[in-house]
């Protein structure tokens, strides 16, 4: 009975020690003084500056909010080559875009993690992860962002070695860590990727099907960028019940009727012109 008695109290203190922490943050996103401007039917960006509010820092969110409807699709740059998510979003004639999951920024270029577009496979997952050698599967391939039949999805990692390739669907790309799913924080692992403050791209999925594309800017004093669990903070207060991390730093664009409207990082100014050249990218059409 005491047992019983104390883990009740340990539950109990953590509630209490998390939940407030989470309602502040999503206090501060719903009273944040968010610019909007409605982008398409159904499709609506929402950016906003935090002054020293947001985690204690300076920060500067973009969010795409987008209702049922919208068609959303895989874009790869050209075999052994990488591209800028403008000129990808410009190839297909999107509404909008943000970058994709992670890539080889030398030779050879293309995507680490497992990518299938339109039914073709692209590229398998790269195992013992630079991150973590020896280790198999990187966390950063441990769910998927799955396109099929226009709709966008966030798909959790089974046991199987080579799940990825049994998902009925026409785009696939692997990608991580896992944020959320069916409405439940996933664990995070406590590595330098994760608690170190960076620019971040994610990717959301509300209970009534509005997919959320989000950047976070950072590297930057206007911008300090998020951790992975602030970023998970985020997209639970947005209302996401499942979500995703996707490549982040320097990749971390998002881009709207052919402009990019966050501050990415590569040129260490405050200013849509530091864009990095990717692998792929998702992008968005009515």
């Amino acid at each position: 009975m005491n047992s019983l008695k104390n883990s009740l109290i340990s539950l109990i203190a953590a509630f209490l020690l998390f939940a407030p922490a989470g309602a502040q943050e999503t206090s501060l996103l719903s009273a944040a003084a968010w610019q909007q401007e409605q982008v398409a039917e159904g499709i609506v960006l929402r950016q906003a500056a935090f002054e020293g509010s947001l985690f204690g820092a300076n920060q500067y969110l973009c969010v795409l909010e987008i209702a049922p409807g919208a068609r959303f699709d895989i874009v790869p740059a050209d075999d052994k080559t990488l591209i800028k998510t403008t000129d990808l979003a410009a190839r297909t004639g999107a509404v909008a875009a943000i970058n994709g999951s992670f890539f080889n920024m030398r030779a050879p270029y293309g995507s680490v993690n497992y990518l299938r577009v339109d039914g073709k496979e692209l590229a398998p997952n790269a195992l013992d992860s630079y991150e973590n050698p020896g280790s198999g599967r990187s966390t950063r391939q441990t769910a998927a962002i799955v396109s099929w039949q226009g709709g966008l999805y966030v798909v959790k990692a089974d046991d199987l070695r080579t799940w990825e390739r049994y998902i009925a669907a026409e785009d696939i790309v692997t990608t991580g860590p896992l944020l959320l799913i069916g409405g439940q924080m996933e664990p995070v692992v406590a590595d330098k990727f994760n608690t170190n403050r960076h620019p971040r791209t994610a990717v959301g999925r509300r209970p009534d099907g509005t997919v959320l594309l989000v950047v976070a800017d950072g590297r930057n004093a206007q911008a300090a960028g998020l951790s992975m669990s602030e970023l998970q903070q985020v997209m639970a207060a947005l209302g996401c019940r499942d979500a995703v991390n996707l490549d982040g730093g320097g990749s971390t664009t998002m881009v709207v009727r052919g402009q990019v409207v966050n501050h990415p990082s590569d040129n260490k100014q405050f200013d849509p012109a530091g864009e990095r050249v990717v692998a792929n990218a998702i992008v968005v059409t009515r």
